[in-house]
């Protein structure tokens, strides 16, 4: 009676064929086909145990496998040309991809005195790569000798333990503590952008791993109508995979453009949140969450950076990590006879600068910005049909979400941008 047993089996797949322009102008500098054909399995076995009392636990085993075969297709004719005459270019690149992963875990929880539960975990994990890639190099008149294939094969292995502790307190009812550590890993792989026979010399990366402390404090009100939880956590990175832009030779008429990813940093993270709710008179909730993030490289190890002073600013900030985050919003639910409900609202979200490329360029900065949506949701009264409708970016900002920086390429610098105002409409239902 004590035992479950559990199993999860899934598949996918992705196909896809992409054409995109690098350089976003008139101009042949980066314009790019990819396409590839993605597909995966997986399946965990899990032997779940509950006492009735006092102690929980999970067992499992986990396997995944992945391919990810691919063709990409480079066209630069604009990019390159002798005494005012374009050079044909073309690169093209084949690649296939196999991973495989397997892992075994356990887990338990253990409430040891009353109001006091400790819960610790460990996990084993075995990822393997096998990638080949093949890169053909095609050179208009009179470049023409300098035409190569350059073909590598790889394949590595990596293991981890990543283990997991907490300490919990349930102080009253309504209130609780915890403490926890928790080690984090990211598997090893090969640069896909080695073009190159140096390249392909240094195409390996080793894994990146990560130490994340936390330590919270949940409550709320007897009545319920108030609720607030905050967090304090430090993060400690060791061999951050970082990939960069590069030119080699570049006194060259042919330069080489290199994007190594590197095991460049020591990164720390510090920071809290907050979040928090309440319920007002019949049906009114305000909530918020706030957030504050202190992220910063103890150590970037970038030889550009060492031969060139001038770009001794590269590395100034991490990428993705603003300093503040918020968001607050207001929902109103009116009740009818029936037993339905309606509920209408808005939010107000906030975003620090937040640079979008590990090469700090300034054109891939986002400076701050304020989001703003408005929605309403009706209810049934049998709680099986809901039906969504609202505005999101409600003020029409122009805003980017990431960035792809290949510099070394023309100075060619991608940035991708959020929705602009757009509406939605959605219908669920439940059985």
């Amino acid at each position: 009676d004590a035992w479950t047993f559990k199993s999860i089996s899934a598949y996918r797949w992705l196909d896809s064929d992409s054409y995109i322009d690098i350089d976003a102008s008139q101009f042949q500098l980066g314009d790019v086909f990819v396409g590839f054909r993605q597909k995966q399995a997986s399946q965990e076995f899990q032997f779940q145990y509950d006492n009735g009392s006092n102690l929980q636990a999970v067992y499992g085993i986990y396997w995944l496998r992945e391919m990810v075969p691919s063709h990409q297709e480079a066209y630069a004719d604009d990019l390159f040309a002798l005494a005012g005459n374009p050079i044909d270019f073309l690169r093209t690149i084949d690649d296939d991809l196999t991973t495989e992963s397997y892992a075994a875990f356990a887990h338990a929880n253990w409430e040891f005195s009353p109001g006091w539960s400790l819960s610790g975990g460990l996990r084993w994990t075995r990822e393997t790569k096998d990638y080949d890639r093949t890169t053909s190099t095609f050179w208009g008149a009179p470049f023409g000798a300098l035409n190569e294939t350059v073909a590598f094969d790889g394949k590595q292995g990596w293991t981890a333990l990543t283990p997991s502790i907490a300490l919990q307190n349930q102080i009253t009812d309504q209130s609780m503590v915890y403490i926890s550590a928790n080690r984090g890993f990211k598997s090893g792989g090969f640069n896909g952008r080695a073009n190159s026979a140096p390249e392909v010399a240094s195409a390996k990366f080793d894994p990146e791993y990560v130490w994340t402390y936390e330590a919270g404090f949940k409550t709320r009100s007897a009545d319920g109508r108030l609720q607030g939880n905050f967090a304090v956590f430090h993060s400690d990175y060791r061999d951050f995979q970082a990939r960069v832009s590069e030119v080699q030779n570049p006194e060259s008429e042919t330069p080489t453009f290199a994007f190594p990813v590197l095991n460049a940093a020591k990164l720390e993270i510090d920071g809290f949140e907050f979040e928090g709710a309440a319920l007002f008179g019949q049906g009114t909730r305000l909530s918020g969450q706030l957030g504050y993030m202190k992220a910063r490289y103890k150590e970037f190890i970038d030889p550009r950076v060492q031969l060139n002073p001038l770009l001794a600013d590269l590395h100034d900030h991490v990428p993705f990590s603003p300093e503040w985050s918020a968001r607050v919003a207001l929902a109103q639910t009116i009740g009818f006879n029936s037993g339905a409900a309606l509920t209408v609202g808005g939010d107000v979200s906030y975003r620090d600068d937040t640079w979008l490329s590990v090469d700090n360029r300034p054109g891939l900065m986002q400076p701050a910005y304020t989001l703003v949506g408005l929605f309403g949701v009706w209810d049934s009264s049998d709680a099986k049909w809901q039906v969504r409708a609202g505005v999101r970016n409600l003020t029409d900002k122009v805003y980017k979400t990431d960035g792809q920086e290949f510099s070394s390429v023309g100075n060619i610098q991608t940035a991708y941008f959020g929705w602009p105002r757009n509406y939605y409409l959605s219908a669920r239902y439940s059985f």
